[in-house]
């Protein structure tokens, strides 16, 4: 009998060996190392050449004060809900649209709009105009004189974005705004330094 016609000898699985297929999550979930899972998202205006989500879904009318502190360099956005809209002079209205850079992180911009019975102005006006124009192209802002202007990127920058890939429009907003940063009732602490009163201790935020 050959070497090759020997019967090959039997592998046992040691008794210790134990199944361990059971533990192991669906893989269709990922791994949560190579996948991008973004826990905040910025707010303000855009920054690079950035593109604004086509869907009018990915869009909303809201109640802000925007707050800015003399030592601070971004600024800070409140949004107010339910019962407390209309109650702080400062509060404006805006549109919350959600734009997107090359790399295809988010970015939440607040368009300024005028208030009942307010005159509009150059930069709200072109800054609303900037974001029309990146519904198809790639732009971005520039601030000349008292009014934004925007730079068109060169073909071939960046393909279309990849805007399936993005959370819905309210996950969105919540990575944005966070807790504390939305205004439901009259014991967040922002509101009540605002008209003067002590603070509650009971600071929290809601939902949009």
């Amino acid at each position: 009998m050959t070497e090759d016609a020997r019967p090959k000898p039997k592998l046992v699985t040691p008794s210790d060996a134990l199944d361990l297929s059971d533990l192991w999550l669906d893989p269709g979930l990922g791994d949560g190392i190579t996948e991008t899972v973004r826990h905040s998202i910025p707010l303000g205006k855009p920054r690079d050449f950035f593109r604004m989500h086509p869907d009018p879904a990915y869009r909303r009318l809201v109640e802000i004060y925007r707050h800015k502190t003399e030592d601070a360099i971004e600024e800070e956005y409140f949004v107010f809900a339910g019962d407390m809209k209309g109650m702080l002079e400062e509060a404006a209205p805006y549109t919350l649209v959600v734009c997107i850079y090359r790399d295809g992180s988010p970015r939440i911009w607040p368009l300024r709009l005028p208030r009942e019975g307010e005159r509009d102005n150059d930069a709200w006006t072109s800054a609303r105009a900037a974001a029309k124009a990146s519904l198809t192209k790639w732009v971005k802002l520039l601030w000349e004189g008292r009014s934004y202007t925007t730079r068109e990127a060169k073909p071939g920058y960046a393909p279309d974005p990849a805007w399936e890939k993005l959370p819905p429009f309210e996950e969105l907003m919540i990575k944005a705004f966070g807790e504390k940063n939305i205004i439901r009732d009259s014991s967040h602490s922002m509101y009540r330094n605002l008209i003067g009163d002590k603070p509650t201790g009971d600071d929290h935020g809601g939902d949009i």
